[in-house]
Formats: C-alpha cells, sequence, structure tokens
C-alpha cells in the first residue's frame, strides 16, 4: 500500500514543494499495479490541541484543507482511498480497519510531513506490528520554526533509529519492491 500523507494546500511551502512531482510518479506507478494508495487529509478544528497547545490555527478551510491541484484527481479511482484525520497520525481506526480489510502489511509513507506525521504514523504502524517504509525522497517538512531541511534530516535519523535503516528508502527503491521501473 502506498499512503500518501497530507500533500494539501496549506502544508506547501517552499521547503516542501519539491516532494508533490515525485508523490505523483509515485502514486502513477503505483496504481499501475492495481494495489492500493491511500489518500490522508488534516483537518484541523477550532479549539484542537495544535491550536491550543502549539498556537498553530492553519488547515481549518479549503482551499488549506484541499490536496494539492496536481494530486487531487489521482486521488480518486477504483483501489485508491480517501481518510481524514485530525490528529498527527494518518494510522487512524479507520485507517487501522482498512488495511485489515486490505489485507496490507507493508504501507509506505510519502507526504508531508516528515518530522510530525509521517514519523507519528510510521511509529504507529511498527508498533501494530506492520512494516511501515519511508519514502525519503517523497517526504519534507513545512516547519516554519526551525529550517525545515534539518527538521526533515532529523526525522529520518530517528526513524531510522526507532525503525530500522532499512526501513527508508527512496522513491526508485519503492518501486522496484512492487515491480515497476522508475522512468
Amino acid at each position: 500500500m502506498l499512503m500518501v500523507v497530507d500533500v494539501q494546500n496549506g502544508f506547501i511551502t517552499p521547503s516542501s514543494a519539491h516532494v508533490v512531482p515525485v508523490v505523483a510518479r509515485l502514486v502513477d506507478r503505483w496504481s499501475q499495479t492495481d494495489a492500493p494508495v491511500v489518500f490522508t487529509r488534516y483537518f484541523n478544528y477550532r479549539g484542537s490541541p495544535f491550536e491550543r497547545l502549539v498556537g498553530w490555527s492553519g488547515l481549518m478551510d479549503a482551499p488549506d484543507t484541499d490536496i494539492v491541484a496536481e494530486l487531487e484527481p489521482r486521488s480518486h479511482g477504483p483501489r485508491t482511498h480517501l481518510l481524514d484525520k485530525t490528529t498527527y497520525t494518518a494510522f487512524t481506526a479507520e485507517a487501522a480497519d482498512l488495511i485489515a480489510t486490505l489485507g496490507v502489511t507493508d504501507v509506505h509513507l510519502c507526504g508531508i510531513a516528515t518530522d510530525a506525521c509521517i514519523l507519528k504514523t510510521a511509529l504507529d504502524l511498527f508498533e501494530a506490528g506492520l512494516t511501515p517504509w519511508v519514502i525519503t525522497d517523497a517526504c519534507a517538512s513545512s516547519a516554519s520554526r526551525h529550517p525545515p531541511q534539518q527538521v526533515h534530516d532529523s526525522a529520518l535519523m530517528h526513524m531510522s533509529r526507532l525503525l530500522g535503516a532499512g526501513q527508508l528508502i527512496d522513491s526508485v527503491q519503492a518501486l522496484s519492491v512492487i515491480g515497476i521501473l522508475a522512468a
């Protein structure tokens, strides 16, 4: 399964925009195999922990909550699923049910943000006995309070330690796993 985490207008910054074409290429090639693709959308809300504790009130309304235009048409299809969430993790109860229904054991993660939703989802999948794969060149940080590339790199370092270095792969490796050559 390919899980595209929160590639939404409100998370696109100069430091994260470069992953959109990489994610689009992954989705296109993944879909050719008839393997499931899941898109997630994050929705913030008034009084959320993000607003109360972090002081962040973004992604409460469209167009910020919309999947980016390049990916939006790809988020609909016979083996494509769209899940909404209000937490860091994309491994919600709805996602867990979907993964069980589909018989999935391995989840390939890409999207935004490496240091938040990707990290939390990967750890939750790991702790649930599933196998997370983080596609490093298809993830980015949209951090604004710290240097985004440093935050991204730090998150990858933590995941390498917590999940195993072999669970961090690039898009070429991810496509080879499902038998598709990266063109």
